[in-house]
């Protein structure tokens, strides 16, 4: 038996040791009560924790650096590695793709070169960083597999992935359902997350990567991306970028009497630059007759409905100047 399991009894469960000390401890602030005879308090919280299930995990929301990701099928695991390359984007980081599976050929899906990739890091002693190709999206960069007929050292892809840990905030490496259990002590001790497309753990079980590998595989969402492509991970980034804003949400009405679409403030008035002190039109004789005459046109064509005749006296006219 191993010494892990040795330590644990049997695999996936605790051996018991009898009454100690630590059976008498308090337990962590926030642990549910337990039963006793004495008392029957019954513990009402979430209905997950009630019934000890684990709430989904979202990618963006780990700490993990390294992000491996596998599916059933060849669309299924590139929706998948586009989900992940578009959340890791939104949050603001450059994002290496890796490609670690030989039926996946990534390096379509961005019209790059394959000639040059990962075997050739792991049996050629390639650096990562000089075989790297840009996407064409800002911050998101490719690392292709490579020519599979070539020889590769798995042993040492976690070295490999180490060395360009320091210039990509996430790194999302694609692996086969069949992986080989190498490559799974390759990356023993990184701090790496796993992800299968969800709605597959049935395939993922059949597969056996999880206990092949040795990572837990959680379920990843893509109902958002339905196909695998540049198009549509530039709509998931911006999509992902925008607020969010419910339908239902009082904030996000408009206030009573204002139409839809109206805006919510107006834009300020430009600045007028001053032009001194206002003219006085008392000073000048003749603007004053100018606007007596076009106050007396506007009364009249107003009251009769006619227009003014040619030959009509204007009033003041008899005033000199």
């Amino acid at each position: 038996m191993p010494a892990s399991d040795a330590a644990f009894g049997t695999r996936g469960t605790m051996p018991h040791h009898g009454k100690g000390a630590m059976d008498d401890a308090p337990g962590y602030p926030g642990d549910p009560p337990t039963t006793s005879a004495a008392s029957e308090e019954r513990w009402d919280g979430p209905r997950s924790e009630r019934l000890g299930v684990a709430p989904p995990r979202i990618p963006e929301a780990t700490s993990a650096w390294l992000h491996v990701v596998s599916g059933a099928s060849v669309p299924a695991l590139s929706r998948a590695v586009f989900e992940l390359a578009a959340r890791f984007l939104a949050g603001g980081h450059r994002v290496l793709l890796v490609d670690g599976a030989p039926k996946l050929r990534l390096h379509e899906r961005f019209d790059r070169e394959s000639r040059w990739g990962l075997i050739e890091c792991l049996g050629g002693g390639l650096p990562v960083l000089g075989l790297v190709q840009d996407s064409g999206r800002l911050g998101l960069y490719l690392l292709a597999l490579g020519t599979p007929d070539s020889t590769a050292d798995w042993r040492c892809l976690g070295r490999q992935l180490e060395a360009a840990r320091p210039h990509f905030g996430r790194v999302v490496i694609a692996l086969d359902p069949g992986a080989p259990a190498v490559i799974g002590q390759a990356l023993a001790g990184i701090h790496l997350e796993g992800w299968w497309p969800q709605g597959g753990s049935e395939a993922r079980r059949a597969a056996g990567i999880g206990g092949r590998l040795g990572i837990q595989f959680a379920d990843l969402n893509l109902d958002t991306m339905l196909v695998p492509r540049l198009e549509a991970l530039d709509a998931r980034v911006w999509g992902l970028l925008a607020p969010a804003v419910s339908p239902g949400d009082p904030d996000a009405r408009p206030p009573e009497g204002e139409p839809i679409g109206a805006p919510q403030s107006e834009a300020p008035a430009p600045e007028v630059e001053d032009a001194g002190p206002p003219v006085s039109i008392d000073s000048d004789p003749r603007v004053r007759e100018r606007l007596r005459f076009l106050l007396w046109t506007r009364q009249l064509g107003g009251a009769e409905g006619k227009p003014v005749p040619v030959g009509a006296e204007r009033p003041g006219a008899e005033e000199g100047p």
